[in-house]
């Protein structure tokens, strides 16, 4: 195998990062093979056509199984609404693709459940808990094995986004419960359950509430009609792991003014604090004072380097899809970070879990 031709389903934001991610890695890392941009599949592909083709994809189409009946693409990289997660990945296995998919795996932990009995078991693939490839999320990592801040008693996570305050901001597939699932919670809340669970092994409890605070908005920008939403946007949980540690996480989309995602480890020695909005290592501080060396993750060879930095954001996205490209090629290095379609259902069951019961309690 000499490249690795990718089909992309999707063009929103997100897809733009995986693009970006697979444009630059031949110019940033040596791979053993070459990422090709195959097929771009779109529901507007003759508005796109133009601008796909700069980019350097070879094909267009609305339609997954077009794509993939051509013959010259190995990977699909899923990037649509939560809703549409679970047929376009079967679809993809039905072509022996490998998959990479974003999160949460699907709309629900019920529908994700029915996918997985239809995944065999070793199949190539891939679920975009980005990040697991923060640098400072390997580094904490690294000093939990090596015990830096003593046995963990305590994880405190809070994960604030803003971008949905705005009570004019238009209804989209993201504020459906029928296309995403959740909102606060489902979005972004699976990423700080899976740090969690990364670090610290299985959840033996998760409780908490949602709640949505703004429950109208405009169909589509400048209109007046209005359309119900039935998603949070903001949730806090309770955690309790199988080990013993306890911790809170909150998440929102309406922090107007405070975004961040806050991480606050405490152990019988010390603690460690880090905000991955910004922060490439955490900061560690013990109760003898010392200031420790701190541990370096061979895994951070998946990042680009400081002169080639990205953003921590695109650069996380850039090691995860590095990986991937590694794993297709028989590199099993770091193997146990690599995020799975298991690990989504692993919190999104707990997060349909606090969905259902937040629902039960304000009826």
């Amino acid at each position: 195998m000499h490249h690795i031709g990718f089909t992309i389903v999707g063009f929103g934001t997100i897809a733009k990062t995986h693009l970006v991610a697979l444009r630059t890695l031949p110019i940033i890392k040596r791979l053993p093979v070459t990422p090709v941009l195959d097929s771009l599949v779109t529901r507007r592909p003759e508005a796109l056509a133009e601008q796909a083709k700069q980019i350097g994809f070879h094909f267009v189409t609305d339609k997954l199984e077009t794509a993939l009946e051509r013959g010259q693409s190995q990977a699909v990289s899923i990037c649509t609404p939560n809703a549409l997660h679970a047929e376009q990945v079967k679809t993809a296995m039905s072509f022996n693709q490998a998959v990479y998919c974003e999160k949460p795996v699907t709309e629900s932990a019920e529908q994700t459940a029915k996918l997985l009995a239809t995944v065999p078991a070793h199949y190539p693939q891939q679920l975009a808990f980005t990040f697991r490839y923060h640098p400072a999320v390997m580094r904490i990592r690294e000093c939990l094995k090596e015990g830096i801040i003593g046995d963990v008693l305590q994880c405190n996570i809070a994960y604030m986004r803003s971008g949905y305050l705005n009570a004019d901001r238009p209804f989209s597939w993201r504020l459906s419960d029928e296309l995403s699932g959740g909102g606060a919670i489902t979005d972004i809340g699976v990423h700080a359950l899976d740090l969690v669970r990364h670090w610290f092994g299985n959840f033996k409890q998760v409780d908490g509430r949602t709640h949505t605070f703004v429950k109208n908005r405009p169909v589509s920008v400048h209109s007046t009609e209005q359309v119900e939403v039935h998603v949070d946007d903001w949730a806090s949980m309770h955690i309790e792991t199988e080990t013993g540690i306890r911790g809170s996480i909150e998440v929102s989309r309406i922090a107007y003014g405070s975004d961040a995602f806050r991480i606050h480890i405490v152990g019988t020695k010390g603690s460690m604090t880090c905000d991955l909005e910004k922060d490439r290592m955490p900061d560690v501080h013990l109760i003898s004072g010392v200031v420790p060396s701190l541990p370096i993750p061979d895994s951070l060879e998946l990042l680009p380097d400081e002169k080639a930095t990205l953003g921590v954001f695109q650069d996380s996205h850039f090691a995860a899809l590095h990986h991937f490209i590694l794993r297709m090629t028989g590199d099993n290095r770091w193997a146990d970070i690599a995020p799975t379609l298991s690990d989504g259902y692993a919190v999104e069951r707990w997060v349909d879990k606090v969905i259902a019961s937040s629902k039960q309690t304000d009826q």
